[in-house]
């Protein structure tokens, strides 16, 4: 693979984690990372979805979670992981980590062995609400010469927070867990509910704001003792004006899903359309 000036190579796993199972998940993680060690070597950018080292979990968990492995040996071996391929930039899906007393829905950013930038998940829900708190941040870093931004799955509902990246970033990285079941209304539909909702959500985000965006989930049976869904093989990437470039729905958790980013297009759209250029002057005015 080339290295050109305004293009990365990216790749993702679709990483299922195994409930609870913190040590054999990063194991796991690590030997997807080895086994593959030619082809990211020669990738600017690697992604894991959120929650992969544990899937979701219960406050009544936490102790458990803490008994197996503490937020400092996980930050350590993650970084360990990252050096097998150190010109290769890791976005350690999200895991909960641990600052003083607090737990919060977090994803780092590691190159070579260095915490690059992390991003705390804004939009909590479910027994997130009882487990995590949050902050008012970005995260921004930098692949080559393309400057990207993290959310982290249901943030998708809040354009807030996708404003906060207006103007900064040319791609916008989503680590996410989102099941293709949701509720007594997808009884109604032959589609899925849940898909087209996180896809079109990603779609508006990337063309109000005028950057690229690339949604990263897990996929299989997940199981747990409080949850239990088929998750879906449902990652995307959308970059403007060309719409989606990229989507699967292989469910194959161990696959490296490879994709290039050309800026060119996107600077096309931002030329011609400017939609990020008008956030801030509908702003000027104080209609918004």
């Amino acid at each position: 693979m080339k290295a050109l000036k305004n293009k990365i190579h990216i790749g993702y796993f679709q990483f299922l984690p195994e409930f609870l199972k913190v040590r054999k998940n990063l194991q796991e993680v690590k030997k997807l990372i080895k086994n593959n060690e030619s082809t990211i070597k020669h990738l600017d950018l690697v992604v894991f979805p959120e929650y992969f080292l544990s899937g979701p979990l219960k406050l009544d968990l936490l102790k458990d979670y803490e008994r197996e492995i503490s937020t400092f040996e996980i930050i350590n071996l993650l970084k360990n992981i990252s050096k097998i391929s150190p010109k290769t930039t890791f976005v350690m899906g999200s895991f909960l980590l641990k600052e003083k007393k607090n737990y919060s829905n977090t994803s780092l950013v590691i190159k070579n062995g260095k915490v690059i930038t992390r991003y705390k998940k804004k939009a909590l829900i479910y027994n997130e609400n009882y487990i995590c708190d949050s902050d008012n941040k970005k995260a921004i870093f930098q692949v080559r010469e393309i400057k990207v931004g993290l959310a982290i799955c249901w943030d998708l509902i809040l354009p807030e927070v996708f404003r906060m990246y207006t103007g900064e970033v040319d791609l916008m990285v989503i680590p996410s867990f989102w099941g293709i079941r949701g509720n007594v209304l997808q009884t109604k539909y032959s589609f899925s509910l849940e898909k087209k909702y996180y896809t079109e959500l990603g779609i508006a985000r990337a063309y109000e704001n005028a950057f690229a965006l690339l949604f990263v989930n897990s996929v299989g049976k997940y199981e747990s003792n409080f949850y239990s869904d088929r998750m879906m093989g449902g990652s995307y990437f959308v970059n403007p004006p060309l719409g989606i470039v990229h989507k699967t729905n292989d469910k194959n958790p161990k696959t490296l899903h490879i994709i290039d980013f050309d800026l060119e297009p996107l600077n096309q759209y931002r030329e011609y359309y400017a939609t990020h250029k008008d956030y801030f002057y509908y702003k000027s005015k104080k209609v918004i």
